[in-house]
């Protein structure tokens, strides 16, 4: 019994461009060579539908994961219900494992035991649309699940047939009626894994789903102004009523679409009951009980790490109607595409929530191969997702600018980043988004609707100080800010090379702002034995920025382009 809707989608954020075309390449199956070693996978992104091309049309979930993610190499999977798609040079994969807990079961356990990918430490990450407790959350809202809890394995009797003091005919394994308030759960039930006997309850990695909690809380999600006319029907139901935000909170997954407000008391009693009052309903679904059973037995043959499993959910829709409208009335308006009021939010707020979590792990492999994001943050020195910080002693540089007025202190890289709330950049470097021109209406170009402008900072410090050869569709002044002086090079469409000096002063040739076209091939770079060790600029991109519209260089493509820039192209690119 299960909230589970059509998906749309919106467009994803970002790794590596695999090919100079971005076409998608279709690898046929007589090809593939047996003897080749298994293709090693950092991340797979879980998505159960798409609406009908990968690409190019209306989306469903897969379509923006395939376009920022950069998954262009296509691989037949016959024994499931769609291709796998992946991007060799960040190590991302996605799958589509059709709707209903029967495929994405069978889906999950057919790629882990495929051999031509190494799956042994890959992280797994479920994006999906849900329905969502108007008690608990607004629609487009992102939920990070701890338990997972399976609506399906019950006893049944007739509604028509029930006594008067129950509350439905639907109730639990193992127990003879549905007042949950007065039964406890018989320990029996459960075994070492953290999961019921019969896969009625599964308990996920709490400690990883805290780390991408934290990591992603902060993240500003898109709202629409359909959304907020459904959000104000919701009286009595604060949480229905916030713009749409990232919690924690547990998933329902089930084969029936339900909805209505005693089957929402239902799972909420359900999820109390499996949890021995633990967890609280907050999304529901059809399909991860079964994905995680799979992960469950292929982590038993060695296959898999089980707890590096995550299950993001967001909001298309509540799971019952607002006061004023009956069950059947909501539902019949919400039979049909353009029912869903927070649809369009909900497939932007997987990605942009999901992608930052997708993107930390590829830019940290190093660390997180091995070790648990957690784990790698408990045993360095560090503020949380901050690589840049966990490389550096904060205290050895903490010197003061000669000359500077009232004493300012010069900051270290690491101080910097820490306060400005970077991360790691896809390109090199740090960054983090300042600015999203959301309050505007949204400008059309030739492959979607653009916010007007998004800014960001960016940082290259001396244990980042190459920003790669990448090219945006849209153009983007650049500000300087403080640090030491960074050297843009741009690679002219006509193959002339362009180097321009962002710095703190203009009598020794710095610019302090720069304008760098569309469709212009760029990189940047700083000294490593520079005084402050980083550079700190500012950048303004107009239309907004979305990863769909930006290429990070491969070398043998741009040395096919550039062949007289054969050595600078191979120190700024990556391969």
């Amino acid at each position: 019994m299960f909230t589970r809707l059509l998906r749309f989608k919106f467009f994803v954020l970002s790794a590596f461009t695999l090919l100079a075309s971005c076409a998608e390449t279709s690898v046929p199956v007589q090809h593939q060579n047996s003897l080749a070693p298994p293709i090693k996978i950092k991340v797979v992104v879980v998505t159960m539908f798409e609406i009908g091309a990968d690409q190019d049309d209306k989306p469903g979930e897969f379509q923006l994961w395939k376009a920022g993610q950069k998954l262009q190499t296509c691989l037949p999977f016959a024994v499931s219900h769609h291709d796998i798609c992946i991007n060799p040079n960040t190590g991302v994969m996605g799958i589509v494992t059709g709707m209903g807990t029967a495929k994405a079961a069978t889906a999950i356990m057919a790629l882990g035991l495929d051999p031509r990918f190494d799956l042994t430490q890959a992280y797994w990450l479920v994006a999906g649309i849900a329905g969502l407790d108007p008690a608990d959350a607004s629609i487009g809202s992102a939920v990070w699940s701890t338990w997972l809890l399976d609506g399906d394995l019950a006893h049944q009797i007739d509604a028509r047939e029930i006594p008067d003091e129950w509350t439905s005919g639907y109730f639990p394994l193992f127990t003879t009626d549905p007042l949950l308030e007065n039964q406890t759960i018989d320990p029996n039930q459960f075994n070492r894994h953290g999961q019921s006997t019969n896969g009625e309850v599964y308990q996920l990695n709490p400690e990883l789903t805290e780390w991408a909690y934290t990591l992603t809380k902060n993240v500003k999600l898109n709202d629409y102004p359909m959304m907020q006319a459904l959000r104000d029907k919701y009286i009595g139901y604060p949480n229905a009523q916030k713009l749409p935000f990232v919690l924690k909170g547990e998933h329902l997954a089930a084969s029936t679409f339900w909805h209505g407000e005693l089957l929402t008391q239902w799972a909420n009693d359900w999820t109390h009951y499996w949890t021995a009052g633990q967890g609280n309903f907050v999304s529901s679904g059809m399909e991860d009980t079964g994905s995680f059973q799979s992960m469950i037995y292929l982590d038993n043959a060695n296959k898999v790490d089980k707890s590096r499993f995550m299950v993001l959910r967001t909001g298309s829709n509540y799971s019952m109607p607002p006061p004023d409208m009956s069950s059947i009335e909501n539902l019949k308006a919400e039979s049909g595409e353009n029912g869903y009021a927070g649809m369009q939010s909900a497939l932007e707020s997987a990605y942009l929530v999901g992608s930052k979590v997708v993107d930390t792990i590829v830019a940290n492999w190093s660390a997180y191969q091995t070790a648990l994001p957690y784990e790698v943050l408990e045993t360095e020195t560090s503020v949380k997702q901050q690589p840049l910080i966990q490389t550096q002693q904060k205290s050895a540089e903490t010197t003061q600018h000669s000359g500077a007025p009232n004493n300012h202190k010069m900051l270290t890289a690491a101080e910097l980043a820490a306060s400005l709330n970077l991360e790691a950049h896809v390109e090199g470097g740090y960054f983090r988004q300042t600015f999203k021109a959301n309050h505007r209406p949204k400008i059309t170009t030739d492959i979607g609707d653009r916010v007007t402008m998004t800014s960001i900072y960016y940082l290259l410090s001396k244990e980042s100080p190459i920003g790669h050869f990448h090219m945006n569709r849209s153009d983007i002044m650049h500000y300087f800010h403080t640090g030491d002086p960074i050297t843009y090079y741009m690679l002219l469409p006509n193959g002339d090379l362009e180097t321009i000096v962002l710095g703190p002063d203009p009598t020794a040739g710095h610019q302090m702002q720069m304008m760098v076209k569309g469709g212009t091939w760029k990189a940047s770079k700083i000294p490593v034995d520079g005084k402050y060790g980083y550079g700190l600029i500012g950048e303004a991109v107009a239309p907004g920025f979305e990863y769909a519209d930006m290429q990070l260089g491969q070398r043998a493509k741009l040395l096919a382009l550039f062949p007289k820039h054969k050595q600078l192209v191979t120190e700024l690119s990556r391969e």
